[in-house]
């Protein structure tokens, strides 16, 4: 008798060798690593865009934008150095289109475009980076702007031992720059990471740090314009009205002004100042990266704090500002701090080299995180 199942089975045979063929994975090639950092600190970036017609690299280590060379597979590559240790954004520019580098996970926080990060280490381990010492936390809380209403974001850096303690703490203020996000001052400010090493090294005391997102989705005048203040405004009315009370509800902060510190860079220094400047019963401690307010907003919004010298050198702890020689923003940051020095105002002055970078805000935070609360 003929076999009639034999065909069938035949047929699901080739069926079932066809699906496991299928099922195998697909051997990929893995991406070639971007960036890589040589021993001798240059560093090689690789693109893959086998249809573009150019790409350059671009990054706060340059000068310039540097063209990138296509080899016959369609990858891009450059290697560039050394690079003088730091962390430092990059990207690449494609055919004209600034793009972040697809292989690198780290990337720069901001509203629009994401650009890139690459640490550079030096011989010795920077404050930025991790070192064998007890870690703080870091959270992502949310709560209800009645100021804007909206539910808005927070991310807050508790301390070594936080969770075990009972003790009350400081807290720090941190304000986002013009499109960065409530991320960005620990992503590319590395904020926590400075922190616990300050901290384990008693060069900064235990404190509370919240970082807001900075903007208030109000226009923003140019920091000249006298029509900044009701921007900055906005910023004092939500931080006071609702972060603050959300903080001191959720967290073991000293809630008075003397455990109450304020800084951000750059639109983030003008909300701090503003915010400040015009609640001295709120902050006694003050910071500016790169930023400045005007003669004209000063005298209109907050004219006894700065008539009154004496009163407010008496009331303020700390009132810092830093900015870059070559920072856009200098000639007015410069003129701000001859302004203060004309009205008798107390204040600590660090004028740096290099421009508008984040590695100059890094090293305003570390400075200023060594005064705050002693």
């Amino acid at each position: 008798m003929k076999n009639s199942l034999a065909p069938l089975t035949f047929a699901f045979s080739l069926l079932f060798l066809a699906a496991t063929a299928f099922a195998q994975p697909a051997t990929r090639t893995p991406p070639p690593p971007s960036p890589e950092v040589h021993a001798d600190r240059t560093v090689t970036f690789r693109f893959r865009a086998p249809h573009a017609q150019k790409v350059e690299l671009s990054g706060q280590f340059l000068r310039s934008n540097q063209p990138m060379q296509k080899d016959e597979s369609g990858l891009w590559s450059i290697t560039v150095g050394p690079v003088e240790p730091n962390l430092y954004p990059y990207n690449f520019v494609v055919d004209g289109v600034g793009v972040a580098d697809p292989v690198n996970p780290d990337i720069f926080p901001n509203e629009g475009f994401k650009a890139s990060l690459v640490d550079i280490p030096g011989d010795t381990p920077g404050l930025h980076h991790l070192q064998d010492v007890p870690r703080g936390e870091l959270t992502y809380a949310f709560y209800e702007s009645k100021t804007l209403n909206r539910t808005r974001p927070l991310v807050i850096y508790t301390p070594p031992g936080y969770r075990a303690g009972k003790d009350k703490l400081p807290v720090f203020y941190l304000v986002s720059g013009t499109t960065d996000t409530e991320e960005t001052w620990f992503r590319a400010g590395r904020l926590n990471v400075i922190l616990d090493n300050l901290i384990a090294q008693k060069k900064a005391v235990p404190m509370i740090v919240v970082m807001p997102y900075g903007n208030m989705h109000v226009g923003m005048p140019r920091p000249d314009s006298p029509e900044v203040a009701a921007a900055y405004r906005v910023f004092g009315d939500e931080l006071l009205t609702n972060i603050i009370p959300y903080v001191e509800a959720n967290y073991r902060v000293i809630a008075d002004r003397e455990h109450r510190a304020i800084a951000g860079f750059p639109r983030g220094g003008g909300q701090s100042l503003f915010t400040a400047f015009n609640n001295p019963d709120k902050f006694a401690w003050i910071g500016s990266y790169a930023a400045y307010l005007t003669p004209e907003v000063c005298e209109k919004h907050f004219p006894s704090f700065i008539a009154d010298a004496a009163t407010t050198n008496a009331r303020t702890k700390l009132l810092w500002l830093g900015v870059g020689k070559s920072d856009f923003l200098y000639q007015q940051a410069a003129a701000f701090n001859g302004y203060l020095t004309e009205k008798n105002i107390k204040h600590i002055e660090l004028i740096t080299e290099g421009g508008h970078t984040w590695m100059n805000a890094r090293h305003y935070l570390a400075e200023t995180l060594q005064l705050f609360f002693k």
